[in-house]
């Protein structure tokens, strides 16, 4: 990039009236004292170094990105000097409040995906039955981790917890969901059955539906509650197989909560199925570390009576 386009996105230096001697262009910007880099060679590149030192300022004073004091084409740039044969040169990055807002935009794209009540949005691990943590403790530390680290781009292995019901699989999911949501990484959580009333209804209403299956097989995170009781056919094994297969092939981490375990996944379905559904579990239990939740259904155990004298056993 030229010294011109440069000083055309930067606001102009308040202090050019004087030429800089090499010593004072090294205490101008101190990175120049970590590149080998000739005296005389600097005074050329004298006003280069200058908007250098106009970056550092206007970064130094950052208050994220859409507040950002650089103009036109270099908001969100990072500008470092470099040196290449003795000459200096410019690289140029993404800034991190750039990326933290590519984040954020993202994060609220995909998020509108999700179907959540205000409800899910209260489960975290912090009241996550206490007895479910104490019983499968390596479960809840694994979903934690994930929650905690992941990072967009990483490749990590998702999560398949299954169990009876109501046991905290799905307080587990939307636990997850929400602590990434905090670190603004974009997630979708939905379940299966809505995930395809979904499809339906869009090709119902003549809307193509492959833009909504490209986003779920795009999503960094994707978690998906119930798999296994929605009403399986021909359209929703080939669909989440295209979405599972499409997840597995780009290293994406996917959760899911079901009641069956990942080999017995519609194992009831006739011979006919069998092209869609052994792949399915196959890349399924090949892209989760896989996880047992048991113990008494929290919600029938904490139902509440409107006569004590009822036997609840």
């Amino acid at each position: 990039m030229s010294f011109e386009r440069i000083g055309g996105m930067l606001p102009r230096a308040k202090f050019r009236a004087k030429s800089y001697s090499a010593l004072e262009l090294r205490s101008l910007y101190p990175p120049l004292n970590e590149l080998a880099v000739e005296d005389e060679d600097l005074l050329k590149a004298e006003s280069l170094i200058l908007e250098m030192h106009e970056q550092e300022m206007i970064c130094g004073a950052c208050q994220g990105y859409e507040k950002c004091g650089k103009i036109g084409d270099a908001k969100g740039m990072w500008y470092k000097l470099a040196s290449y044969q003795g000459n200096l040169i410019m690289e140029t990055s993404y800034c991190k409040p750039f990326q933290d807002h590519v984040l954020i935009q993202k994060a609220s794209k995909f998020s509108s995906f999700s179907l959540r009540n205000v409800y899910d949005h209260k489960l975290t691990f912090a009241n996550f039955p206490h007895e479910q943590r104490r019983r499968r403790p390596k479960l809840f530390a694994a979903a934690e981790q994930f929650a905690d680290s992941y990072q967009v781009g990483q490749e990590m292995k998702g999560i398949y917890v299954f169990g009876p019901a109501g046991v905290g699989k799905t307080h587990l999911l939307h636990a997850i969901i929400n602590r990434l949501e905090e670190r603004r990484i974009p997630s979708i959580i939905i379940s299966a059955d809505a995930m395809f009333d979904r499809l339906r209804s869009m090709i119902g209403e003549g809307r193509d539906i492959d833009p909504v299956l490209e986003t779920f097989s795009s999503v960094p995170v994707l978690a998906i509650d119930e798999i296994g009781q929605e009403r399986p056919n021909h359209f929703t094994l080939e669909k989440l197989f295209r979405i599972v297969n499409q997840r597995f092939t780009r290293r994406l981490p996917t959760l899911y909560a079901s009641n069956y375990a990942p080999p017995d996944l519609y194992a009831r379905m006739s011979d006919e199925f069998l092209p869609f559904i052994d792949p399915l579990k196959s890349r399924i239990i090949g892209m989760s570390r896989v996880g047992y939740l048991d113990g008494d259904d929290y919600r029938i155990a904490h139902m509440e009576l409107l006569d004590e004298e009822i036997d609840n056993g």
